[in-house]
């Protein structure tokens, strides 16, 4: 029995863990994002695309397929970057941007000018990513009982007198668990 109640125990916290890392990446998506368009620098793109994968009908024809897209640019002191990408698109093309924002710093940190601009998915990242964190992290109340159950000298519990059935009866029952 005990080993089942470790192994439950290490179960939760390991999707805590989990659950809790996916909530600080949406946040750290979103987040750098939103510092490169602040702080980052732009620059001219180079960009090849390439469609993967099957029609998806339930799309709108201008979304039906998945498209790759891979840029390169030259940042201040002339080293190529690149960066990678995925889009929808119709069936022949897929809109893509001519220009991406990189930090000067850490020019491997890029991304499109489309993905840079502040948009509602950022925020929507960043409140999803709080919100798992919060769920996943909250203190669980302890429940204080105001009655104590008490051994007696055979061993057995001694159950407080209880005149009526209210929360207190399962108080005294769960204390134990």
């Amino acid at each position: 029995m005990a080993n089942k109640k470790k192994q439950s125990k290490n179960s939760k916290i390991f999707w805590r863990i989990s659950i809790s890392a996916v909530g600080v990446a949406l946040i750290l998506i979103a987040v750098f994002n939103i510092l490169l368009f602040l702080f980052g620098e732009s620059v001219s793109t180079k960009v090849n695309s390439r469609r993967f994968g099957g029609a998806d009908d339930g799309k709108p024809f201008s979304q039906r397929y998945s498209w790759s897209l891979d840029y390169t640019f030259v940042d201040k002191e002339g080293i190529i970057h690149s960066g990678h990408t995925t889009r929808r698109g119709s069936d022949m093309s897929v809109k893509t941007d001519s220009r991406a924002y990189y930090f000067t710093f850490a020019p491997f940190i890029n991304s499109l000018e489309s993905e840079v601009n502040p948009n509602i998915g950022q925020v929507l990242f960043i409140g999803i990513g709080i919100f798992l964190i919060f769920v996943m992290n909250k203190k669980k109340k302890k429940v204080v009982s105001k009655f104590k159950v008490t051994m007696t000298q055979k061993g057995e519990k001694d159950v407080p007198e209880l005149n009526d059935y209210d929360d207190s009866v399962e108080e005294v029952f769960q204390e134990d668990e």
